[in-house]
């Protein structure tokens, strides 16, 4: 039920009842459960095959009985005393008074098995000072033997030097055949210890219900085998948190840079805001922004272009007005040399030379009174050659004034473009005035002299777009200046989004498994803490006898520093809170009921159960339930109870028996020499009772012969078992097996063969007259006895006594 094959089963079929769980979380579930070393190395992990459901009828695990508790020099045993155990499903009561040295075997064990002591845990000095037997502690030394199935006898020894302390011990294991070896690993039992504990003492019992709410949360998830989920749950959270300081740092980083970028009157701020809030980050634009090298943005294209403006300068423009004014002049003193006349006249001589070079001599076309003949052509040839040169000087100072002229007046530029467009603000007003003071620059005057003066007048032009630029470079210094700073965290932000992006899967997957097991783990722990709930619920009703506390359920609560179990009960019907309204009584048998389903859950490999003084605060309404309870463990396991109440004892003297039950009776002597000796015994019951039958004179001694074979053959039978039972599961011989075997044997004859190490050899045993006597008696069960029916006892009683003690 509790195995971690059953629990990841578990797990398997609840995932696959889940849709809205990825395939990544389920894996990190799978390979937190597996233990931090398969979530550590993720890349490699795969998860093992799905297991199959464990099977109800599946045989319980290898387990040990206790043989034998050998102590010397230890506590309040002197020399070396031993109490011997019967292997086997039984029940076994050591009875003594306080300070007779029961409870030293029940400490030793403990501290043989666990390395301490319950009861001296928050008692340091005292338990360090006062270990070693005050009369024969110079080398204290316990040993506990075990009867593991298919091993055999298993020695488990604890020793320490004269002056060694107590966690100085020296602890070996030497299992049946095999070398000793050095401490307790070779048994596996460092987590069932901890899981199945099977030790219970009185102080542990008090202090199950009255420690802190989280100590019983703890024990029961222990041994359900919780605490892989815990484990799980830590990994988990571990793993997921390993991914949240980038996120956090990210999602804080985001938050404050783009309140920054806020703050920024600036087109690159406004773009990376923007791709800041863009449901998918494009990391390597924002990476461009931030360093410049994704182009630049269409204001600082105009800012640029504002700073590339360029307007004449001063020199260049006195250089032009002057060349014109120069031209203008030349022009004028040619136009007044020549003048306008002398261009008619060289009309008219072209037209004279073109009639004398047609028509030949003649008069004058014009008076008729002049000659117009070669001489005269001649003359006007001369003159109309002087004429020529002074006309292209004319010509050439009309092309000089041109050139001049339009060379001036491409200094008169058309206002930029840049200085219509959207600007910022800071800059608007110089922008505006430049252009209004360029576009009147840019007005062309008339006349050329006007054209000269206007190129003279460039200085405001000049002087605004110098205030312009000025103003233009203060505010992309200003802007640079504030964005560079962005800029940094900006690049930053960018590397760290791009490593979360690619973290961003794996951290969901790990959120989604933790959650997941976290909002599953208390409907996991309550389902597989009902079976112990059911039993706890059905031990208290046998315990409580009397009481009128029923319990109504058990639940386990919270987590973390709030997990508690929740224990509800009832008073008359009433609801009520369990620990709240129970006497000390009905508090330690409420322990109990908690504690006794733990200790023998089948996965458990201890096949005994140990209780030190359970009874001291309970009236005898409940120790009578606790025996019942018991036996009825008692039917499966070996229960070990050590107790100084008599009440307990003589409860199970009295109490209806179907199991092996043995009482021994513990004494302690000067110099701490303790003794044991067995008081109660299946066999020694039946030969009490045989006796006591013998002895009752109002008995008819018809009825006596009939009913006296059947308890002498129970004494056997009892002592034949105990006997047998005992050797083969020492040998390590599987508990099934014996039962089987003594189930086999119907008859007395074939018990008590099975008891001898040769039962082939028991026609030879019986041999011994009293032997056979005493066998032949106990078979008188469906005749009457004849003879002497105290010799009858006697021959029994002897007989059992060779079975005990191995005689041949």
């Amino acid at each position: 039920m509790s195995g971690p094959e059953s629990l990841t089963s578990w797990v398997h079929t609840r995932m696959d009842e889940d849709d809205t769980l990825s395939d990544d979380a389920q894996l990190l579930i799978l390979a937190a459960l597996d233990g931090h070393q398969a979530l550590a190395d993720l890349a490699g992990y795969t998860p093992k095959p799905r297991p199959e459901p464990t099977k109800e009828d599946e045989p319980e695990p290898i387990g040990a009985f206790l043989k034998r508790i050998t102590v010397e020099g230890f506590r309040g045993i002197g020399t070396k005393t031993q109490l011997d155990l019967d292997p086997n499903p039984s029940l076994t009561v050591v009875s003594g008074r306080n300070g007779s040295g029961k409870s030293s075997f029940a400490e030793a064990l403990e501290v043989a098995l666990t390395g301490t002591t319950y009861r001296w845990k928050d008692r340091t000095s005292q338990w360090s000072e006062h270990w070693r037997n005050i009369h024969a502690g110079t080398n204290p030394r316990i040993e506990v033997t075990l009867a593991e199935e298919n091993v055999g006898p298993t020695a488990l020894t604890v020793e320490w030097a004269p002056n060694a302390d107590l966690e100085d011990a020296t602890t070996a294991v030497q299992r049946n055949g095999q070398k000793k070896e050095g401490g307790f690993a070779s048994l596996g039992w460092t987590q069932p210890l901890q899981t199945y504990r099977p030790l219970l003492t009185y102080e542990e019992l008090g202090a199950l219900l009255q420690g802190r709410p989280s100590d019983l949360y703890d024990a029961i998830s222990t041994v359900l085998g919780l605490e892989q989920v815990t484990t799980a749950l830590k990994a988990l959270d571990e793993y997921r948190k390993r991914f949240t300081p980038l996120e956090t740092k990210v999602k804080a980083d985001k938050k404050a840079v783009t309140q920054d970028l806020g703050a920024l009157d600036d087109e690159r701020a406004a773009g990376a805001t923007k791709l800041i809030k863009a449901k998918h980050v494009e990391t390597e634009q924002l990476r461009q922004l931030a360093t410049g090298t994704g182009g630049e943005t269409a204001t600082a294209a105009r800012l640029r272009a504002l700073q590339e403006i360029v307007f004449p300068a001063k020199a260049e423009c006195d250089e032009k007005s002057a060349e014109l004014t120069k031209a203008v002049a030349a022009l004028a003193q040619v136009a007044d040399r020549v003048g306008d006349g002398l261009q008619r006249r060289e009309a008219l001589i072209d037209a004279a030379l073109a009639i004398h070079d047609h028509d030949g001599d003649q008069l004058c076309p014009l008076c008729g009174t002049g000659t117009l003949d070669t001489p005269r052509v001649e003359e006007l040839r001369t003159e109309r050659a002087q004429h020529k040169h002074d006309m292209a000087e004319l010509q050439a100072a009309r092309t000089a004034a041109r050139n001049a002229q339009t060379r001036a007046v491409a200094l008169l530029t058309v206002v930029p473009p840049v200085l219509s467009q959207d600007l910022p603000p800071q800059i608007a007003t110089e922008a505006t005035e430049l252009g209004d003071a360029w576009a009147t620059w840019a007005q062309v005057p008339a006349g050329r002299l006007e054209i000269a003066e206007h190129l003279k007048a460039s200085g405001p032009v000049r002087e605004k777009l110098a205030e312009l630029q000025a103003a233009v470079d203060e505010l992309i210094a200003s802007a640079d200046e504030a964005w560079g700073k962005v800029a940094a965290r900006l690049a930053a932000f960018a590397d760290d989004q791009e490593a979360w992006a690619a973290q961003e899967s794996d951290a969901t997957a790990a959120k989604g498994a933790h959650k997941w097991l976290k909002d599953n783990e208390i409907v996991l722990k309550n389902e597989r803490v009902r079976p112990i709930a059911q039993e706890a619920k059905r031990i208290w009703a046998g315990l409580r006898q009397e009481s009128n506390v029923e319990i109504a359920g058990l639940t386990l609560e919270g987590a973390n520093t709030r997990r508690h179990v929740e224990i509800k009960a009832q008073v008359d019907g009433e609801d009520a809170g369990a620990l709240s309204v129970m006497s000390q009584g009905e508090l330690h048998s409420l322990a109990l009921a908690l504690f006794l389903p733990r200790a023998t859950m089948p996965e458990s490999p201890f096949r005994f159960v140990v209780l030190d003084d359970p009874v001291q605060a309970m009236d005898p309404a409940k120790v009578d339930g606790l025996v019942h309870e018991l036996l009825r463990i008692a039917k499966t396991r070996q229960v070990i109870v050590f107790s100084h109440d008599d009440r307990f004892a003589s409860a199970v003297r009295r109490a209806p028996k179907d199991v092996p039950v043995k009482i021994y009776e513990v004494t302690r002597a000067t110099n701490s020499t303790v003794t044991l000796a067995v008081t109660f015994s299946p066999a020694k019951r039946y030969l009490n009772d045989a006796f006591a039958l013998v002895k009752d004179e109002q008995l008819p001694v018809e009825t006596l012969r009939r009913v006296l074979p059947g308890l002498l053959r129970l004494a056997l039978e009892a002592q034949a078992r105990e006997v047998f039972f005992g050797r083969e599961l020492v040998k390590g011989t599987p508990h099934d097996d014996v039962e089987k075997a003594w189930g086999a044997a119907h008859k007395t004859r074939a018990r008590l063969a099975l008891a001898l190490e040769d039962p082939a050899k028991i026609e030879v045993w019986l041999d011994t007259k009293y032997r056979r006597r005493a066998l032949h008696k106990a078979n008188a069960v469906h005749s009457q006895l004849d003879g002497d029916l105290v010799e009858a006892c006697h021959d029994v009683k002897r007989t059992v006594e060779d079975v005990k003690s191995g005689a041949k």
